[in-house]
């Protein structure tokens, strides 16, 4: 492993841990990457790796804001229609089983995003860029 690609290491293992530390280690990654990119001394393949990194944490991060957002407002409207108008036990079940699906849908989604960070770590080994066309499908 040479001196450039050591770096970009640290910046996977800061990604891949994200779920893991709360976004910390995530906005380091990508603190660091930014930072490496700006340098500009890596070579082309390192850097197709920290912008992938880079778009990877900023899909995931918008997906889970809106993963909570509408979990929590649908799952608030539900809870206050049913104390306040209308009680209904089948619209209590079903505001007390929204969680429980976001919950899922996130665990799928931390999956998914330990995938895509092994397929990238991959592909570093292989010493070949993450291209912009490919990144979501291997990123």
């Amino acid at each position: 492993m040479n001196k450039h690609h050591k770096g970009i290491w640290y910046a996977y293992i800061g990604s891949f841990l994200t779920p893991f530390t709360l976004l910390l280690s995530g906005v380091i990654a990508i603190i660091y990457a930014g930072y490496r990119l700006d340098k500009d001394e890596d070579s082309e393949v390192v850097n197709s790796h920290y912008y992938g990194l880079i778009r990877s944490f900023f899909l995931f991060l918008t997906f889970f804001v809106v993963l909570i957002v509408t979990i929590a407002t649908s799952n608030g409207v539900l809870i206050g229609v049913n104390d306040y108008w209308f009680r209904n036990s089948a619209l209590e079940e079903v505001a007390h089983v929204i969680p429980i699906a976001g919950g899922f849908i996130s665990a799928v989604a931390i999956l998914i995003w330990f995938v895509r960070m092994f397929k990238g770590m991959r592909l570093l080994k292989q010493d070949k860029p993450v291209t912009q066309a490919k990144s979501l499908h291997q990123f």
